[in-house]
């Protein structure tokens, strides 16, 4: 069923027949829903088990990479800000394990994207409680610029701070009492948000915590 704005000319909001209406940052938007016969090609089983992996990957942080990708996707953008961290991920962070099935590798993914510069040569190391991010002094040290941090085991997100350090600082100190208590590797990303203006940089990778480790790597 379908809901329509407009009367019967204007836009409509769900499925008539084979067609799907449905609004994207403001745009109306329709595609074409129909029964396929033949049997999939094994590249596009390829492409689906990759976007399968991609979504399974992204989707626990959906909001907060929807966040990193918002000046990807101006107002009025015919392609939402999650459908371009996927598009960029199924693209640049897909592996095939020994079995030739994709799988996304943390160390590759993006989850931001923008103009200003990165952290340069970021790390991250955690012993008691305290999670230490560093990184290299660069050029560009403006006041306004703060960190941004996530803190991701692929499955559950664990920690997100949207205003942290400023660039100059080169060195963030978070105490984080949970990470003890996680049995799986934390993937540790980076970047710069400028307070004034909005604009971000593109996420950097830190490294991979483990529990009970000192150190990332």
């Amino acid at each position: 069923m379908a809901i329509g704005h407009q009367g019967i000319n204007g836009p409509f909001r769900g499925k008539v027949g084979t067609v799907v209406g449905y609004n994207l940052n403001g745009q109306q938007v329709m595609r074409s829903v129909g029964r396929r016969i033949k049997p999939f090609t094994p590249l596009e089983l390829l492409n689906q088990a990759k976007m399968k992996a991609v979504s399974k990957f992204l989707s626990p942080i959906q909001n907060i990479v929807k966040f990193g990708y918002q000046q990807e996707a101006p107002s009025g953008s015919r392609v939402g800000a999650f459908q371009l961290a996927q598009s960029y991920v199924r693209k640049n962070a897909i592996d095939l394990d020994e079995e030739d099935a994709p799988f996304v590798n943390p160390a590759k993914v993006l989850i931001s994207r923008g103009t200003l510069p990165p952290p340069l040569n970021g790390t991250a190391t955690y012993e008691d409680n305290r999670l230490t991010i560093h990184w290299e002094q660069s050029g560009n040290a403006w006041g306004e610029d703060r960190l941004v941090v996530l803190l991701y085991d692929g499955y559950l997100f664990r920690y997100f701070r949207e205003s942290g350090a400023e660039r100059q600082e080169g060195t963030e100190i978070l105490v984080i009492d949970a990470l003890r208590r996680i049995e799986q590797p934390v993937h540790v990303y980076a970047a710069f948000r400028n307070a004034f203006s909005g604009r971000i940089s593109d996420s950097v990778y830190c490294g991979a915590l483990m529990p009970g480790e000192t150190g990332g790597r």
